[in-house]
This record gives C-alpha cells, structure tokens and sequence, in this order.
C-alpha cells in the first residue's frame, strides 16, 4: 500500500541531520521536517475525518510543504489556495467546497502550540486518532486552475495518480541523481508542488523561492557547488537566461524541467547556452491530466512538436472510438492512470470522458512517427505565464465596473508569457485615468495575475450579426493595430 510521503520516516532515520527543506530564512532537516509533519499529522487526525478537506491558506510555503505531507498521510484532502487571490473569491471557493477544516497563519501555529502542549503534558486524551495509512485510490489533493464559470475549477488527485506522474520523472532522476531539487516559486503554482513533492517523497533536499527572482535563483543553483536540478515555468527560465547572460552559462546544472508552452527553436538554443550540460525535458500536460507527453535533449524532437505520449499514457485525436490519421487536427484525447478524479467545484464544459479517455479542450495531432502537436484550444482559454485563464471570467469583471458596457478579453502573442493578457473595453462615460481605474478593479476581483497588460478603449464594440462581440474582428483589429484603438498600459506586471 503506496502513498504520499510514506518515505519521510526513512528518510528522517537515515540523514537526521541533513538538508532536506530550505525556504527564505526556514531550514528544515530531514528530523525537523518529519516531526513538524507528524505534529501537523495529529492535529488532522485530531480534528477531521478520513478523506476529509482540509484547505490550506498559508503565506509560507514551507509551512504549505508541512500540511500538505500532513494531509496525505492522515488521509485528508490538502485543498491548496492562493493567499494573494481577493477575499470574495477565496470566501466563494470556501462556501463551494466546505473544508472541514481551513489551516491560515494564525490557525497553523495555533494547531502547533496546541499539539506541543498535549505533547508536553502526556495528556492522553489529547492523543491523535489512530491512523488507517491512505490507500493508493484515495483523493489527497485539490488544486485550483480557472474555470469558465468564474468559479475557479477545483481538481481532484488520488495518490495513484501522482505516484504515477512520479514514476515517469524518476526516469530523469534514477539516471541523472541530482543533489538538490531548486524550485523557481511558491508552492501555488502546481508545477512548484510537484517538484517539491517529488523531492521530498524522495529523499531529495528541496529549496523554495518565496518570491521568484531570477538573480537569486541563480546563486542558488551555484550553491554547494551545483549539481541541483530546476523546475520553471517558460517565463521564468527566459528570465533567467536573460540575467545568465552577464554571470555566465551554469555548467554544473544538471537537470532542468519545464512546463507551460512550448519553446521556439531560438529560445531552445538560448537555454542551452545556459545550462550546456543539463537534460532539458520539457513535459506537456494539464491539471486535469499530469503528463502527457514528454520532450527531452537528445531525442530528436521535431521543431514544433510536444513529443510523444509518455509510457503508460495513450493519446488519440478526434474520437478514441476512431481516431483521426496522422497530420489531421482534432481534440486531443488522453488515457492513462495520472488523471484526475472530478471537480469538486467550477465548471469546465471542455472537459468530457468517454470509455475511460478524457479531453479537455486542447486540439492537436500526431504525426507519422507518434509525435504530438499542438494546434489550439476548443475554447477561449489563454496559457500565459504557465497559468490557465479564461478571458470570460475577466470580462464579467470588467462589466461589474459601473462605467463599462462592453469588454472583451484577448490573449495575444509575447515572447516572455507565451501570451500575454489585453482587453477591449466600451466605456459608458469618460474616465478620469482609466487605465490606473480598470486595472485596481480588474485585481481586486480577479488578482493581478489575470489582470490585463493593456486596455484598448473603444467607442463601440463590433458586433456579429447576432448581437454579440465580433471575438474574431476584435482581435484582427489588434493584430493590425489600427489608429482607433488607443492602447494603455495597466501597470500590472
């Protein structure tokens, strides 16, 4: 019976001492993680019951690390959320997924004090449950990721699923044996989580940026004479070739791991200037699906394709009943023993099952040789900076400003986010600053993440024949840049 964070204790006893979590000033050792994991461990026990949902709320990633691990070995749900999303969304999440129990800085150290002193008493009524370990098919994981409602979609994880995903990146570790594993962010992101996941359900020293900075991920990657592997979204690996250009290339990374789009050609030769000696795999996939397919240095990758399915993962364009030929573009259709459970909350209706096979909006098609490409989205969904957006959900925003009549959300072309988020907007009356007024009411709803690059103020609208914004005609007019529409910076990097 295999579960998230079984290993810790083995790990605690062979290397007590050791590194094994570093977060801004937090160092934690393989004996300091496990027990602030069992404390943590017991206070769920004490509080819930098996497969209940625990949300976690806290500014501190490491302190995320800590509940999450918890969660998974008492067989909970750690439903991770976002300190920095608006109030009304993170009241409107708590109202659709009722947790039983919500874990925020104050409540974390009050369970923790809470704990120590029972500890200290030998109080046995204040001894934890005991403890039936999680069987492979138990939920242990809800993560968060836009949905088309508004809502955001809350995805549901078993054990398995992950156990699954971690034994296809143990293909890269068994054979490359990194030192350290260093994450470029938080633990929000969910490609952060697994990362630190993996390393930790491993054995494996994990160092958390709190802040990503480019500069500071590199000094860590030199540190202790190198030899850590890198998870980074595209962004954030082209911010940090553009700070290696005046430090120089870090020969003594290993490994380097990407997800979120696909690189270019040019940027791929870039990257490899920096790292000259690390195995980059890039690995497509989704919340919904963990990895699809995986694309590594020294396979021979087409220019353009994702690569193909990973082991144990089927992929099939069209209808999986009759799949379409190779070279013909359709949903892209995947079955394999890493996908999600269900939404526990949002809707997504992209997302269908037939037969055991799972799409979700991404269209695509394989070539003669099992390659996978990318031709678009079903829907309007916009990839930016590895995040998932749907431009509706910002246009509902928008249209509760008092001032707005009409907007329509876009994502465009960017060479640093993949695409980058703008809106066009009719105005009902003039505003004073306006580009400064969206944009505050665009974060306040929606958080900054989504909040468009750039306002474009229009008079009118165009319109289809239907009555409804012409999406196509909009973005035409963008592309083209023609001199009606004045474009305004929001300020929102």
């Amino acid at each position: 019976m295999a579960y998230i964070g079984e290993h810790l204790e083995t790990s605690a006893w062979h290397h007590p001492n050791s590194a094994a979590l570093k977060c801004a000033s937090t160092n934690l050792t393989w004996n300091g993680f496990f027990d602030a994991v069992q404390k943590l461990e017991a206070a769920v026990l004490a509080q819930t019951v098996p497969g209940a949902r625990v949300a976690l709320l806290l500014s501190d990633p490491a302190a995320t690390l800590v509940c999450f691990f918890a969660c998974a070995r008492a067989g909970r749900i750690a439903m991770i959320m976002e300190v920095s999303w608006p109030k009304p969304r993170i009241q409107e999440l708590i109202a659709a997924t009722q947790p039983t129990l919500c874990i925020d800085d104050a409540e974390y150290q009050a369970l923790w004090q809470k704990n120590q002193k029972a500890a200290d008493t030998n109080d046995p009524t204040k001894a934890p449950k005991p403890k039936t370990p999680p069987t492979e098919g138990s939920d242990f994981y809800a993560g968060f990721t836009s949905g088309s409602t508004g809502l955001p979609k809350g995805y549901v994880r078993s054990h398995r699923s992950w156990l699954e995903s971690f034994r296809l990146s143990d293909v890269d570790f068994d054979q490359i044996h990194p030192r350290r594993i260093v994450l470029a962010g938080g633990v929000s992101h969910s490609l952060h989580l697994y990362g630190a996941a993996h390393g930790l359900h491993r054995g494996i020293s994990v160092t958390l940026m709190p802040r990503f900075d480019p500069r500071t991920v590199l000094a860590e990657l030199q540190a202790d004479g190198g030899g850590a592997a890198l998870y980074a979204t595209p962004t954030q690996l082209q911010l940090i070739v553009e700070a290696a250009r005046r430090t120089g290339p870090l020969e003594c990374v290993p490994l380097v791991f990407c997800s979120g789009a696909k690189w270019s050609g040019e940027a791929r030769a870039t990257l490899r200037k920096v790292f000259p000696y690390a195995r980059l795999v890039e690995f497509y996939g989704a919340s919904e699906t963990s990895f699809i397919s995986f694309a590594r240095s020294g396979e021979n990758t087409p220019l353009g394709s994702v690569g193909r399915p990973a082991d144990g993962v089927e992929a099939a364009i069209g209808d999986p009943a009759d799949p379409a030929a190779a070279g013909v573009s359709g949903p892209v259709w995947v079955k394999s023993p890493l996908l999600f459970r269900d939404y526990i909350c949002g809707t997504a209706p992209e997302t269908k099952w037939q037969d055991g096979w799972l799409t979700f909006g991404d269209h695509g098609f394989l070539d003669e040789d099992g390659f996978l490409y990318l031709s678009g989205r079903g829907n309007r969904m916009v990839i930016t900076s590895g995040l998932n957006v749907y431009p509706e959900e910002i246009e509902a925003a928008l249209l509760q400003h008092p001032d707005i009549s009409g907007a329509v959300v876009l994502g465009l072309d960017d060479s640093l986010r993949g695409q980058r988020l703008e809106a066009v907007v009719e105005l009902k009356t003039t505003l004073e600053d306006p580009e400064r007024a969206l944009a505050d009411h665009c974060r306040a709803r929606v958080g900054r993440a989504k909040c468009p690059k750039r306002f474009h103020i229009r008079d009118k609208l165009p319109l289809t024949a239907g009555g409804k914004p012409d999406i196509p005609a909009i973005k035409d007019s963008l592309d083209g840049g023609q001199s009606e529409v004045r474009q305004m910076e929001s300020q929102a990097l």
